[in-house]
């Protein structure tokens, strides 16, 4: 007569998972760029000199894959959104819900985090600790959106003193596009492009040293 009970026991952590209540909405993103504003850099023939995306920085859970009787949960970064609830927004199905018999078959792509005990509960309920999985706590974690297009501008060369760029743009939806452009090296050392602006300090056919001066929508607060 016991086995009713542990049936209910087993089953309960996967049925309270449809009684969870969601995280919060997307927040604002801003800008990530990289390299940094105000930081020089050197880029070699094909590379990219600036690259940015759509991300949230602020304090984040950078998480190590654990796989248990009733869940898993996928590595990658948490970040947080209110309360104690930390998301993957690069990742859908980051956490998955098993029933009794192991199998996933719910995804979730959020956490809840406890500082105090340093552990993580799912949206079933059940719980990780630092000791079942690698749990670091970051201040300044960047989780890039998924569905955020990626723009970067890649160097070249530089043929009788003009510099040659190719600005790349990628979605998920969209895919890739590509444009190129020139820019004369004895005009202004400043190169601007769709927003993005970076000084030259020295380019040659193999490689270019420069600064960023400011990303694709100018959101340099990094």
């Amino acid at each position: 007569m016991k086995s009713p009970y542990i049936l209910v026991s087993l089953t309960l952590p996967v049925m309270l998972a449809g009684c969870a209540s969601p995280p919060a909405p997307l927040p604002t993103g801003v800008e990530y760029i990289k390299p940094a504003t105000g930081e020089t850099s050197i880029a070699y023939m094909g590379d990219a000199v600036i690259k940015s995306t759509t991300g949230l920085v602020g304090d984040a859970l950078v998480l190590g894959n654990a796989n248990g009787s009733f869940s898993t949960v996928a590595e990658g970064m948490y970040c947080h959104v209110s309360g104690d609830v930390y998301r993957n927004f690069d990742n859908p199905l980051a956490v998955g819900l098993k029933n009794i018999y192991g199998s996933v078959v719910n995804y979730k792509d959020y956490v809840t985090y406890d500082a105090a005990k340093n552990a993580i509960s799912l949206p079933n309920h059940t719980t990780y600790t630092s000791s079942e999985i690698s749990i670091k706590r970051v201040p300044d974690g960047v989780c890039k959106w998924t569905y955020a297009p990626v723009k970067s501008i890649e160097y070249n060369g530089n043929a009788g003193g003009v510099m040659k760029f190719a600005y790349r743009e990628t979605s998920a939806t969209r895919g890739q596009t590509t444009t190129d452009f020139t820019v004369d090296a004895k005009g202004s050392d400043v190169v601007t492009y769709k927003g993005a602006r970076f000084k030259v300090i020295s380019a040659d056919n193999t490689s270019i040293k420069y600064t960023v001066l400011s990303g694709f929508t100018r959101q340099d607060k990094f």
